[in-house]
């Protein structure tokens, strides 16, 4: 989420991929006793393209602001591998520490499949370069039926990089 006072995030970097495959002719039941966790992690930069922000009162970030943007996903050599689409909205400050907190849905469309991403950001934390780190479940292409987490942290305005890890 990228309230006009929060820098934007953006996310990219290469691929690599654990594959595990059972020899010919095994039978089901050895297949289940040696299957392991099949994994992919991507690595990447998000970077702001495009970002809409419906301003509740008062001006400037506060409870109720939403945020629409659309993020260009890059890999390492900044060739763009897909999109990500994100809407998010800020539900809390924090009294005691000031600090804000919103939900943000958003949904990786990448060359070889799609990933979901949802849950609780701390704005304030993130602006300041924190990581941050979101559940993420794999939708389509080679990521459907894989769960794990997003990892983020700002690196500018409209830069952040980014990885996803996935298991079965």
């Amino acid at each position: 989420m990228r309230p006009t006072e929060f820098p934007s995030r953006l996310t990219a970097a290469g691929a690599a991929a654990i594959a595990l495959t059972v020899p010919i002719g095994a039978s089901q039941a050895h297949a289940a006793d040696t299957h392991k966790e099949e994994c992919v992690t991507i690595s990447f930069i998000e970077q702001l393209v495009t970002t809409e922000t419906k301003d509740a009162a008062p001006v400037g970030p506060s409870v109720g602001d939403v945020v629409i943007t659309e993020d260009a996903v890059l890999d390492d050599q900044r060739n763009r591998i897909g999109t990500n689409d994100i809407k998010g909205i800020i539900i809390k400050k924090d009294a005691a520490t000031g600090e804000l907190f919103s939900f943000s849905a958003s949904e990786y469309t990448l060359d070889d499949g799609t990933i979901h991403v949802a849950g609780l950001v701390n704005l304030t934390a993130l602006a300041s370069g924190k990581e941050q780190k979101l559940p993420a479940y794999g939708t389509g292409g080679r990521y459907a039926g894989k769960v794990g987490e997003l990892s983020w942290t700002l690196v500018s305005e409209t830069e952040s990089l980014n990885s996803i890890a996935l298991c079965d």
